[in-house]
């Protein structure tokens, strides 16, 4: 029968809790002894000469087991845990309280010997402090954690975390930030060894050039720190120890009130003409007409239908780049199931929603429904077109063919087109712009808004901002109203492109007055090295001569 021990179980919360249920033996043990120990194995009793006997046969249905060491040379309390793999363990009762704590693994030691001899060493630390040596080992871990694990760690919980995980856009920031942390030297700091009066002086060297990206710096580490506080306290009163990291210094620069305010931020905006550099009364319809113009050029098609489209719906820049064609999508006994985790466009006539778009789990953790206005239904028609003919030339596989805006590689990771930084560069030197980025474009929108004295409460649902309370379900009125509205957007929007207007508007709808179209400045030449068709010409024209 085995050994009853159970007047030496482990409280709840020591480590090796579990070996309670475990049956326990007693042997005197050596390295081979140690090395033939199996699961399956199990011990049966003692035989007529009081050594310990195994089972002859498997039993694949046995669990671990404890063999304690009755060898004179081990200290009181250790002992072999036989389960999946062989653990070292030590048991003591100090001051009343049995604890049991880990040695290492079988594999960890060269000999039996030298296990014994750590396993005196932690039976020390346990009648010196009273404390599992296991749980006194995570408290310094704890309290000598650096930066870099600080926000290792909080990534990979922001990345798994169920509500509101991280998107790939807000993860560029993020390790951008980690990567200047490297840069400065801080980031194999220790947490408690960063000095508060550094991470000012810092803040300040660079908050005046680079405000954005310098609070970005010292934001994030803050609130990855506070996230490991909170879990370090959740540990801590598992465990009945006080917490062992308790000060983030980076919260000196919020205390004493050195970030912006919102009000800081618009107001420094609004002088640099930053909120809002594409007007709409004067620089939307030179825009427009240069995008028109600039489509025909480079195959540059697919990038102008992306820019027209992030202004008619005013979606940021991340939202609208991976829609795929909703006709494409999977659907399981009659019901959209891709529908419902795709973000696509519909450009049927949908008895709920008519033609719409659908962005999937945006910025904010929502999905988000628009409906897609009159004329820009028609720009997505030939949008629709000129993908299939890109597939058919590009020889796209199935991947690239469902999205409306394909890469223009096949050898493309994502399959759809999502960088038109350099187009922008183009049309903003086209127009006279002294700056315009993609989320000008959702800004330009958001002013057309106001222009047209839009409903706030419609403005949030279409902006999809944070705090609106935005649903993607709808009554048939707030649908009918949202429809009416965005059409009355984009008339505003393309108004002012008379060019654009009249390409895209139906048949049935009178023209507008249109000036002479925009025609663009041819592309700038390719500078590097000459291609190999243009070398081969060069030598052909000097060997001629």
């Amino acid at each position: 029968m085995p050994l009853n021990d159970t007047n030496q179980t482990p409280t709840p919360g020591e480590e090796g809790s579990a070996a309670k249920r475990a049956p326990a033996w007693r042997a005197e043990l050596n390295d081979n002894y140690c090395k033939l120990r199996k699961t399956e194995l199990p011990p049966i009793g003692y035989g007529s000469d009081g050594k310990l006997k195994f089972a002859d046969k498997p039993d694949l249905n046995s669990e671990s087991y404890i063999l304690w060491d009755i060898s004179r040379d081990a200290p009181p309390g250790f002992g072999l845990k036989v389960a999946g793999k062989k653990t070292y363990i030590l048991r003591r009762k100090v001051m009343g309280k049995s604890m049991l704590s880990k040695v290492g693994n079988f594999t960890d030691f060269a000999k039996i010997q030298d296990a014994r001899a750590k396993a005196a060493e932690l039976a020390l630390t346990m009648v010196a402090t009273g404390q599992n040596p296991n749980v006194l080992a995570r408290e310094k871990n704890a309290s000598e954690v650096t930066l870099r694990e600080v926000m290792l760690a909080y990534r990979e919980h922001w990345v798994n975390r169920t509500q509101r995980p991280a998107k790939p856009e807000s993860l560029k920031v993020y390790d951008r930030v980690m990567r200047r942390h490297a840069e400065w030297k801080w980031a194999d700091k220790k947490v408690r060894e960063i000095d508060p009066d550094d991470i000012v002086k810092k803040f300040k060297e660079t908050h005046d050039a680079t405000p954005t990206a310098t609070e970005q710096a010292f934001r994030w580490p803050s609130r990855a720190i506070n996230w490991f506080m909170e879990n370090e306290k959740i540990r801590a009163a598992a465990q009945n120890r006080e917490p062992t990291l308790k000060g983030n210094p980076f919260i000196t620069l919020a205390i004493n009130n050195e970030y912006r305010t919102k009000e800081d931020i618009e107001e420094k905006r609004k002088e640099e003409g930053k909120r809002n550099p594409m007007r709409p009364s004067a620089d939307l319809g030179p825009f427009l007409e240069a995008c028109w113009s600039k489509k025909e050029m480079n195959d540059n098609m697919t990038g102008v239908h992306y820019i027209m489209l992030m202004l008619l719906w005013g979606c940021r820049k991340s939202e609208h780049a991976g829609l795929v064609w909703g006709e494409l999508l999977q659907e399981i006994g009659g019901v959209g199931i891709g529908r419902r985790s795709t973000s696509h466009v519909c450009l049927k006539d949908d008895p709920d929603w008519g033609p719409y778009v659908f962005f999937y789990k945006t910025k904010n953790g929502r999905s988000h429904r628009m409906p897609i206005a009159t004329m820009t239904l028609e720009l997505l028609r030939r949008r629709q077109k000129v993908a299939a003919e890109e597939a058919m030339r590009r020889g796209f596989e199935a991947k690239s063919r469902q999205f409306v805006f394909p890469a223009r590689s096949k050898f493309s990771r994502s399959g759809h087109y999502s960088d038109a930084t350099d187009l922008l560069d183009d049309l903003r030197e086209e127009i006279g712009l002294a700056k315009l980025t993609r989320h000008d474009l959702r800004r330009s929108f958001g002013a057309v808004m106001t222009t047209l004295g839009v409903d706030d409460v419609i403005k949030s649902r279409f902006l999809n901002h944070a705090h609106a309370k935005v649903t993607d379900t709808y009554t048939q009125a707030e649908w009918a109203l949202l429809r009416k509205e965005m059409n009355r957007i984009e008339q505003g929007i393309l108004l002012t492109a008379p060019n654009v207007y009249n390409a895209l508007k139906p048949a049935d709808w009178p023209p507008l007055a249109a000036p002479v179209p925009h025609v663009c400045r041819p592309p700038k030449p390719r500078t590097g090295r000459p291609s190999k068709a243009a070398k081969l010409a060069a030598a052909k024209a000097t060997n001629g001569t």
